[in-house]
């Protein structure tokens, strides 16, 4: 597990190192882009930040989904798959985002803000969750629970992070 997360880091600093390359990789011709771009709301900055907001909200509650069904199936380590999937759909809708925003570079950072803020409020939820961990039994061991929520608050921070880079501190200038 410790390596699948150090992978998942080495990647996601390769992204972030390479975002315009990334980022020209979606192109302003595809249907979303362009049903973003046209859409009058998306211009405004709280609207935006509202909508990715929601969009990340889903993403999460459609993984978190996911994550459950799988794991009533007999087949091992295709939660894995499943995650993989669900931070590549993400960085790319985010990518998709950032391609059809044309707003200066403080409104930019406003929508990013909000939009990655479902990932303060869920990194603050597990932080509270850890903070507050009882035992409720005395055989019951809570060492793996608070890993667990570690885990979760590591995974939401750098959800936020990325979000917030890809969506909010990118230059749209230098894309063209």
């Amino acid at each position: 597990m410790t390596l699948f997360f150090l992978v998942g880091i080495f990647i996601i600093v390769i992204i972030l190192l390479n975002k315009q390359a990334f980022l020209q990789l979606v192109s302003e011709n595809t249907f979303l882009v362009k049903k973003l771009s046209e859409s009058k709301w998306f211009h405004n900055k709280w609207l935006s930040g509202l909508f990715l907001f929601s969009l990340n909200a889903i993403l999460f509650f459609f993984a978190v989904g996911t994550l459950y069904l799988t794991s009533l199936l007999l087949i091992p380590y295709i939660h894995l798959v499943f995650m993989i999937l669900a931070t590549i759909s993400s960085i790319y809708l985010w990518m998709v985002i950032r391609s059809a925003d044309k707003k200066q570079r403080k409104d930019q950072m406003i929508m990013g803000g909000i939009g990655s803020s479902f990932y303060l409020f869920l990194f603050l939820g597990f932080l509270y969750m850890a903070i507050t961990l009882e035992s409720s039994t005395p055989e019951n061991d809570t060492f793996m629970a608070f890993i667990g929520l570690v885990l979760a608050m590591f995974v939401s921070f750098v959800a936020m992070t990325v979000c917030f880079i890809i969506t909010g501190l990118i230059n749209k200038k230098s894309l063209s």
